[in-house]
């Protein structure tokens, strides 16, 4: 199975209406989305709308029997009627022609965690945020140690998640990580991590102080956020 967590900057200018546009197309036609995303092998996907400092964004979050490129390419060529809506809405909000062949580095999964022990899926939470470029390779080295540490399991048991993913894009603008949390209440454990002072959750919180710019503060809640699809939904619809 293939992960990615996804952010898309909405172009300025673009209204609620054109941010929920296409999850609205989703939902008004649950068997079309079913086969469409299907035959692209996703099996999950669950979209966020998030207000920042650097503008709206749309983070998603996919799951998909075949890898991150293959996933993509089938959406991008898919010539069905819903197919050629999502290319032509996210080239019309988000600035992006799915069509041509992405520049830069393919995204990178930089730090992931998810409890072992877990048998059933939690509601999720995304959310993206610039780290600093000349922080990128200490990021690396601190997420691969500190997500494989017995105490990221004990805290985040204690939070109620069963996964948290953390994955890097370069991009024309810089670098950044888009950040997926799943578990029984996403929101409500954001907001304990933010108020914890577990030594663990404090100096995890003190890193990232160090790893991100000022004016991103983890030791409040990530605010602004609004789920606007999630794949299950609709698809006990289809």
């Amino acid at each position: 199975m293939a992960r990615a967590v996804l952010p898309y900057p909405v172009v300025p200018g673009k209204t609620e209406a054109d941010i929920r546009s296409i999850a609205d197309r989703f939902r008004a036609d649950p068997e079309a989305y079913r086969r469409y995303r299907g035959e692209a092998g996703v099996t999950l996907e669950r979209v966020y709308w998030q207000h920042t400092q650097m503008g709206d964004f749309v983070v998603a979050y996919v799951e998909s029997t075949a890898s991150f490129a293959e996933t993509s390419a089938a959406i991008a060529r898919d010539d069905s009627e819903l197919g050629r809506f999502f290319v032509e809405k996210v080239r019309e909000v988000h600035g992006f022609d799915l069509t041509q062949p992405p520049q830069g580095p393919e995204p990178e999964i930089v730090a992931d965690w998810s409890d072992p022990t877990a048998t059933r899926r939690g509601r999720g939470l995304a959310f993206c945020a610039p780290p600093l470029p000349d922080q990128v390779e200490r990021a690396r080295a601190w997420g691969r140690d500190t997500f494989s540490s017995p105490d990221m399991t004990r805290t985040r048991r204690d939070l109620r998640q069963n996964i948290e993913m953390v994955m890097l894009h370069q991009t024309p603008q810089g670098p950044i990580t888009a950040i997926y949390l799943e578990g029984e209440d996403p929101v409500a454990a954001n907001r304990e991590f933010a108020a914890s002072q577990d030594p663990f959750n404090v100096a995890f919180k003190d890193m990232l102080r160090q790893l991100y710019p000022p004016f991103i503060d983890f030791s409040q809640p990530v605010p602004g956020i609004t789920e606007i699809f999630d794949s299950q939904a609709v698809l006990a619809r289809a």
